[in-house]
């Protein structure tokens, strides 16, 4: 009997600005570095050292919050720009989460869910490297903001080939008004998550040798 490779994560290829923090015990130090890092590049002369060291713990528990808010739902990884996207300031995020939908469910019944979901009018396919995708693009409106920003967000949603009880979401979302091409495209910061997605791809355990 061939024993087959089971898939143990992913890779994406993700453009600067934007960097991956992965939602486990190392979050806080990566966020540490990364702040670090940026205070470093961006910091104008100006700023004295005793206004720097604020800021940056002000910054460290900005992107903490988000880390926890995502780590509670089940985040595997969050995905932040952290500097401005063609000269514009950007609010955007993304994040991977692991979801069981149905502790219980079989191989068979993966094709059925897909179909299921895919009923949803603001829903659609998309391949990508072999594995079929539910997206969908939605508007949520906003709350508690004066004046009100409405955010885009995105989800793509599978299961895990080989593993119908393990399913993958990444969740995108921006605020603010979207970010138009040159020539009128559709929102630049959509468009960024899609070709980020398009570069999905698994990442299999070795199999050992017969």
């Amino acid at each position: 009997m061939t024993e087959q490779a089971t898939i143990a994560g992913y890779r994406l290829a993700v453009p600067p600005p934007w960097r991956r923090i992965s939602l486990d015990s190392t979050a806080e130090a990566t966020i540490q570095a990364i702040v670090d890092d940026v205070a470093a590049k961006h910091t104008p002369a100006s700023v004295s050292p005793d206004e720097i060291g604020p800021r940056k713990r002000e910054l460290v528990r900005e992107l903490m919050s988000q880390v926890t808010q995502a780590r509670d739902n089940g985040g595997v990884d969050l995905y932040l720009p952290l500097d401005q996207i063609h000269g514009y300031s950007v609010q955007a995020s993304f994040v991977v989460n692991r979801v069981i939908p149905d502790a219980n469910m079989s191989a068979d019944e993966v094709p059925g869910v897909m179909a299921s979901l895919l009923r949803d009018p603001t829903t659609a396919p998309v391949t990508v490297a072999d594995t079929v995708w539910v997206r969908r693009e939605r508007s949520v409106p906003a709350e508690g903001q004066e004046p009100p920003v409405d955010s885009v967000r995105v989800d793509y949603f599978t299961a895990v080939p080989g593993q119908a009880r393990s399913w993958i979401m990444v969740s995108f979302s921006s605020a603010g008004a979207p970010i138009v091409g040159p020539e009128g495209e559709l929102n630049m910061l959509v468009e960024l998550f899609d070709a980020i997605m398009s570069t999905w791809r698994w990442h299999y355990d070795a199999v050992p040798p017969a």
